[in-house]
């Protein structure tokens, strides 16, 4: 064998060398863009559902109010039938508006799960802060509900207006802040440029 063939037989294992590795570089670069555009997904519906539920979060104390005030004026007005179907109405009327005060939370708490599944290990920690405190506002919510009495409808409107008005209202609204932060930085758009 002339030292011609030995230099082209190294030449083409040294060719199909390099075609094996670029196949497995490019294999991975695909991996890696599929995780990270379903993670540009998933972020993103989560994105547009937050804004979604937290503009529903915004809940008019108004409400809350026309529903004691209707109350108050059918039970001072009325006779025994009429206080007890004001009472029914009461109740079927301020459940409607605990489910569309508390749903809000508990959808965005269903979306935080996606992310779950996609996100980073540095990120985690900040979702099960969030899906803690929403759950702490749910649980007093459903609380103070159960201790309002119809006969007193400021005090119902005053405990309902005040909930979420606290520490846990500024610590749920930071974290969104972050975690909109962390999604950028692990979809790294920015990073590319």
């Amino acid at each position: 064998m002339e030292q011609k063939d030995i230099w082209i037989i190294i030449l083409g294992a040294l060719g199909w060398s390099w075609g094996i590795i670029q196949f497995f570089i490019n294999r991975r670069n695909q991996k890696n863009d599929k995780a990270l555009e379903k993670r540009f997904e998933i972020y993103t519906a989560y994105m547009k559902k937050s804004d979604e539920l937290m503009e529903q979060m915004r809940t008019d104390p108004n409400i809350v109010y026309g529903i004691t005030t209707e109350f108050m004026s059918e039970i001072l007005g009325g006779e025994q039938g009429q206080i007890n179907d004001a009472l029914l109405n009461f109740n079927t009327k301020l459940l409607e508006f605990t489910k569309r005060a508390t749903q809000p939370l508990m959808i965005l708490n269903q979306e935080l799960n996606n992310l779950y599944l996609v996100c980073s290990n540095e990120f985690l920690p900040k979702i099960q802060e969030y899906k803690k405190l929403a759950n702490d506002y749910n649980s007093e919510y459903q609380s103070t509900l159960q201790t309002i009495s119809p006969k007193d409808g400021q005090d119902m409107i005053n405990k309902l207006s005040l909930i979420g008005h606290d520490n846990r209202w500024i610590r749920l609204t930071e974290l969104n802040t972050e975690i909109f932060s962390l999604m950028r930085n692990e979809i790294g758009y920015y990073n590319r440029s």
